[in-house]
């Protein structure tokens, strides 16, 4: 839902979008300077990141999967513009249409070999990312055999690929993490079809990076696993198993890498539980359609708009929840491109795989309060080759504002999921008696259910990143209720935290 401002007001919104830009950059590049070594799964936090040096590292990312194959004008204006707008980890694959590291051209390949200049532009992006504290998720297999699937059928070749590919990074700094396929269920024929021996083929690959590199994080990007697609719309096939264990909603991944050197959870989680289908649209079209539902007893509509599909991700909270519960970090690496204008003859639009502004924001906020983190994307740059001007058609300030928020305003890594605290419509992180960062997608009068003490209370008005002023509360054990201070159909978070730390929290 739209804000309606006069001239007064909209100035004052553009200076606080500005003010929020600023204080993310300020946070992140005093962070910068301090913190030293990669990033690790936090030992003591087992959820969260952190440096090696112990500075805490609480991860905003951005897609664009094809960034190695465009110009170098082109990339470092990217992640100049990105850097500025808080994002501090990009999704970049290794192997993609336009850049082939190896010998020969995908038509007539010669995986035996390595082009080493491709792999020296690759070495120029980790250095110019370095430069703007920028870290690369990095993906070892893209699309197609264009994105080497072609090694998926020369086990011998894929390994020294791995071999070569995980030697030559494990020393950077600015590595976040490797993902190890993007959609994995496509080994080994590029189909999307799910089988066991996917995730064989996925762990036997995590534990090769790790015999190589001992520190940095290691996830896989999963598919039909969690959206059960069938691509021929004949309806939902039973959900698909997996060591004794079968998918259900809420949707999960952890059952796939318990016991692996895997030790991300990374979910693709577009919907929550909302039902969606590949099938056939308007105009002799095919694309995606998302589907009502009733989840715990709460009714979730979805509509699909010019500007993307409109919905709340019915239970993406819960999903998100249940996977943190695994004590491994949640990393949700696709939860739907941002519609951006100029772009409706691209095929994403007309397939109907873009969403809202609301709805992204919407979902950002209700994975960061289950627990996880998130990498955006946007229509424009994020499964396309892009130019200049493309980089700057995006409207990052809401997801912004999260991460100002979460980095410096919150002890976050401190913090759990409680859903069992709050309304099923809603999502809380707590830490019980000493905060609570509770999230209203619907706004309204909700409960949160509290430990007794002093708390100062904030509001945060997501859409526009407004503030109100602070006010202390003398709460009781027990549900207390919270109304927002304005617009109350709007979306809202509440952020409560106690005056006194050192004062202990009331038993239960």
């Amino acid at each position: 839902m739209k804000l309606s401002y006069g001239r007064s007001t909209s100035t004052r919104l553009i200076a606080r979008c500005l003010f929020c830009m600023v204080l993310a950059w300020w946070i992140e590049r005093t962070a910068a300077r301090s913190a030293s070594g990669p990033i690790i799964v936090d030992p003591e936090h087992p959820q969260t990141f952190r440096h090696t040096s112990g500075e805490r590292f609480f991860p905003m990312g951005d897609t664009a999967y094809y960034l190695a194959a465009l110009p170098e004008e082109v990339i470092a204006h990217y992640l100049e513009v990105r850097r500025a707008h808080g994002f501090n980890f990009v999704r970049m694959m290794a192997v993609a249409e336009g850049f082939w590291p190896f010998g020969g051209t995908p038509d007539q390949p010669e995986y035996g070999v390595l082009n080493e200049s491709a792999l020296k532009k690759l070495d120029w992006i980790f250095d110019r990312a370095a430069e703007r504290s920028i870290h690369i998720d990095l993906i070892l297999w893209g699309y197609g055999v264009p994105g080497g699937e072609g090694l998926w059928s020369r086990p011998l070749d894929g390994e020294a690929w791995v071999r070569a590919l995980v030697n030559r990074y494990k020393g950077r700094e600015n590595l976040f993490m490797y993902t190890i396929a993007n959609e994995f269920e496509r080994y080994p024929d590029g189909k999307y079809e799910f089988a066991p021996s996917d995730v064989e083929w996925a762990r036997r690959v995590a534990r090769q990076i790790r015999d190589i590199d001992p520190v940095h994080p290691i996830g896989c990007h999963p598919s039909v696993w969690i959206t059960d697609q069938d691509s021929s719309n004949k309806g939902p096939r039973p959900f698909a198993s997996y060591r004794g264990y079968t998918q259900r909603r809420p949707q999960v991944v952890w059952a796939l890498w318990d016991g692996s050197a895997i030790n991300v959870n990374v979910t693709q989680n577009n919907e929550g539980v909302q039902p969606r289908n590949w099938g056939s649209l308007e105009g002799n079209r095919r694309g995606l359609t998302y589907y009502p539902i009733r989840w715990e007893g709460v009714d979730y509509s979805v509509q699909w708009t010019p500007y993307g599909w409109d919905f709340e991700a019915a239970g993406l909270e819960d999903c998100i929840a249940q996977d943190w519960t695994r004590g491994k970090p949640v990393l949700n690496s696709e939860f739907g491109y941002q519609y951006e204008p100029g772009y409706e003859q691209e095929r994403d639009y007309s397939t109907r795989q873009v969403h809202h502004p609301s709805s992204v924001r919407r979902k950002a906020w209700k994975i960061a309060t289950s627990g996880g983190c998130f990498a955006a994307g946007y229509q424009g740059t994020a499964v396309r080759h892009f130019t200049i001007g493309d980089v700057d058609n995006f409207r990052p300030q809401q997801l912004t504002t999260l991460h100002a928020f979460f980095t410096g305003k919150t002890e976050y890594w401190k913090m759990a999921p409680h859903p069992e605290a709050i309304a099923s419509h809603n999502s809380l992180l707590a830490s019980p008696g000493s905060e609570y960062v509770a999230y209203f997608p619907r706004g309204g009068t909700n409960h949160v259910q509290m430990l007794a003490g002093a708390y100062d209370a904030e509001w945060l008005h997501p859409e526009s990143g407004k503030y109100f002023p602070k006010t202390t509360l003398e709460l009781n054990d027990g549900a207390h209720e919270f109304t927002p201070p304005e617009l109350p159909d709007h979306d809202w978070v509440l952020h409560l935290r106690r005056k006194d730390p050192r004062t202990s929290p009331s038993p239960r």
